[in-house]
């Protein structure tokens, strides 16, 4: 037991001690006044009474009604009085009163002393007044031996009280000491509750106001995704008409006739040509930007072998070295193992870090480097150039930041935004360490283990095997493919196995065991289909039932037999035009008329002479080519009222132009995804 409940036991002993000596006493006392009034009174009645035992009487009386009335407040005095009282007026009622039969009265001092003081001290006080009277009145042994026993009696009565009483002073004491702790219990639960509310109501705020950031990131998401399509074609259009003309009058003036254009108006075009690049640049730059922030950047991962990436990227740089005393080194760990990863992305992260080494170093070396280490590997891209001042290290990642100071040589601040982007949605992490003079070191890590990028920018590692892939089987029935090729390019971790037909489904489901099946094609054929082969299928294969309007756009229903992104250049156009019409006549709709012009002057560049001619709308095409049909039609996918695949229905439609070949012109990010 503690110290606690020891303090514990000794109160309630104590307190219940007390109260059981405060009752016995008193019943006690009211006995002996009563016994002691009965007594009075038989001496009253008879006709010459004892005066002795009538003055005894009359001085107990009052002592054991005194007693009876302190037994509350003294119980331990009063005790003590009646048994030093009884102790007394027994043996003095054995000598004074011979005749009267007081001997059985010698067992009442020893059960008063029982009673309130104990067993034990009641054994000692019997004991005493039988060698008292036995020496007084010569107490005959057979007396003292009914004494005796008659208080072993009371003593075997009373003796288990004290056992009992210890035992349940004890129990009282651990039920206190429960209690107590209960109480304290209690309360700490209370506070917890109180605690527990105040975190309820703080998580349901919370929950409230993430529920509203994340409609508004929903928000923002979709306005970037607006963004990167509106500007796309709204920003582009104009800025390949700059760049279109630009690049003609530097590399093609014969085209605009026979005139001697002078050496300073032809360094202005090549610099206004010069500046048109960089601005189309910078705009793919923020598109790609943006399609990574809109969540609709593709990553395709595959088992890559990353030295030759890397060797492959060094050489690309080797070219930007430009003459300059200045040394490309490549160093690899020969224990580099295969990793899952997209290598587009990564070789662009590798040639935006080898881009700004080179461009910031003059002399020395630039050192590109790859180790194995427990959980990723390291690649180190580190020059001997002009270093990064320490209080621009933390900030050289964010768009658009360009370091100041003198040693500040162009860029548009967005390569390494998009190197950390890129490299963050593979899980690792990139940093630089520099300081002026001294040159430069970037770093990036790639997980061993493939890890799992958030929509919240966070990566949620897990070992995943390299074949982690799930198997999809999509089918697009007359296709060639690109159904197949456009969903891999969008569904990160899944084998795409492409079907062209219904009748080859069977075995590619037992081969490949795919997870869903995927139906692509018009609507109302996707629907028939799905129910043929709904039949086919195991139980518990989904089939996904779609019409992607991307893959419709440049060949998927015939429209279209070729598609080309803005910005449009030279090169671009006069390869289609060599591979559909060599020579002959072009129509070019759009109803943008600076575009218009812009083709033009490419085509009249052309080596073979081309009759160009043009309209700025759909109906207006129609009625040019119903008049005189062309051998190519070059016509801008987003047109009003018409667009250009209403055009190229139309054209299809007609039992006199359908074999014209059309070449769709298109400014929309989302018909551009990369391979």
């Amino acid at each position: 037991m503690t110290t606690v409940s020891r303090q514990q036991v000794r109160q309630i002993g104590e307190v219940n001690q007390r109260d059981i000596r405060s009752r016995t006493v008193r019943r006690i006392a009211a006995l002996l006044a009563l016994s002691t009034l009965l007594w009075w009174w038989s001496l009253l009645a008879q006709d010459r009474p004892d005066l002795r035992s009538l003055a005894l009487a009359s001085v107990l009386l009052p002592a054991f009604l005194t007693a009876y009335f302190l037994a509350d407040r003294r119980p331990t005095a009063s005790g003590l009085f009646l048994l030093i009282a009884c102790s007394v007026t027994v043996p003095a009622l054995i000598v004074l009163v011979p005749r009267w039969p007081a001997t059985p009265l010698l067992l009442l001092p020893g059960v008063i002393a029982a009673g309130v003081f104990g067993p034990a001290l009641g054994l000692g006080v019997t004991g005493g007044l039988l060698l008292v009277a036995l020496a007084l009145v010569g107490l005959s042994p057979v007396t003292a031996l009914q004494v005796t026993l008659a208080y072993l009696v009371v003593y075997a009565v009373l003796a288990p009280r004290e056992s009992v009483l210890d035992w349940s002073w004890l129990r009282s004491a651990e039920a206190t000491h429960l209690a107590e702790q209960l109480r304290d219990r209690q309360g700490e639960l209370n506070q917890a509750l109180g605690a527990l509310h105040a975190a309820y109501q703080l998580l349901a705020r919370s929950n409230r106001e993430l529920a509203v950031a994340h409609q508004e990131a929903e928000e923002a998401r979709h306005l970037k995704e607006e963004f990167a399509a509106n500007v796309s074609h709204e920003l582009r259009t104009p800025l390949n008409i700059i760049l279109g003309f630009a690049e003609i009058m530097h590399r093609a003036p014969a085209t605009y006739g026979p005139v001697e254009w002078p050496p300073m108006l032809r360094r202005d075009v090549a610099e206004i040509w010069r500046s048109a690049r960089y601005i189309s640049e910078l705009v793919d730059d923020i598109l790609e930007l943006a399609r990574v922030d809109a969540l609709r950047m593709p990553v395709k991962r595959q088992l890559t072998d990353l030295p030759t990436i890397m060797e492959d990227t060094a050489q690309l740089a080797e070219r930007l070295i430009d003459g300059r005393d200045l040394t490309l080194e490549l160093a690899l760990d020969p224990d580099l193992p295969a990793l899952n990863l997209d290598r587009t992305r990564i070789r662009q992260v590798l040639l935006n870090l080898l881009t700004n080494a080179i461009r910031f170093t003059d002399t020395g070396t630039v050192r590109l480097s790859a180790v194995r280490r427990d959980e990723d590997v390291l690649v180190t891209v580190a020059d001997t150039g002009v270093g990064i001042p320490p209080h621009e290290l933390d900030s050289i990642f964010r768009e658009f930041h360009r370091a100041e100071g003198p040693n500040e040589r162009g860029g548009k601040g967005l390569g390494l935004a998009i190197a950390r982007r890129f490299v963050q949605t593979h899980g690792g992490r990139i940093w630089a360490e520099s300081s002026l003079g001294s040159g430069s070191q970037f770093h990036f890590t790639l997980p061993l283990q493939e890890k799992w990028v958030s929509r919240l920018g966070g990566s949620l590692s897990a070992s995943v095997p390299a074949d982690h892939s799930t198997p999809v089987l999509v089918v697009s029935p007359g296709g060639d493919g690109r159904a197949a090729a456009f969903l891999g390019r969008h569904l990160d971790g899944y084998q795409i196995i492409s079907a062209d037909s219904l009748e080859t489904v069977p075995a590619l489901l037992e081969r490949h065991h795919p997870t869903a099946v995927v139906l692509e094609g018009p609507s109302a054929e996707v629907i028939a289909q799905a129910e043929e082969l709904a039949g086919r299928l195991p139980p518990g294969v989904p089939i996904v039932a779609t019409s992607l309007p991307a893959l419709s756009l440049p060949e998927g229903d015939g429209l279209f037999d070729a598609l080309i992104g803005k910005p449009v250049t030279r090169e671009q156009v006069l390869a289609l035009l060599h591979r559909f019409v060599p020579s002959g006549s072009v129509l070019v709709v759009d109803d943008d008329r600076g575009f218009v012009q812009l083709v033009r002057r490419m085509l009249l560049s052309a080596a073979e002479p081309l009759e160009v001619r043009w309209a700025y709308d759909g109906s207006e095409a129609l009625e040019k080519l119903r008049a005189a049909p062309a051998d190519l039609v070059l016509v801008d996918v987003v047109m009003e009222p018409m667009s250009g695949a209403a055009l190229a229905s139309a054209i299809r439609e007609e039992p006199g132009l359908s074999g014209i070949p059309i070449i769709a012109v298109t400014g929309v990010v989302a018909l551009q995804d990369d391979a």
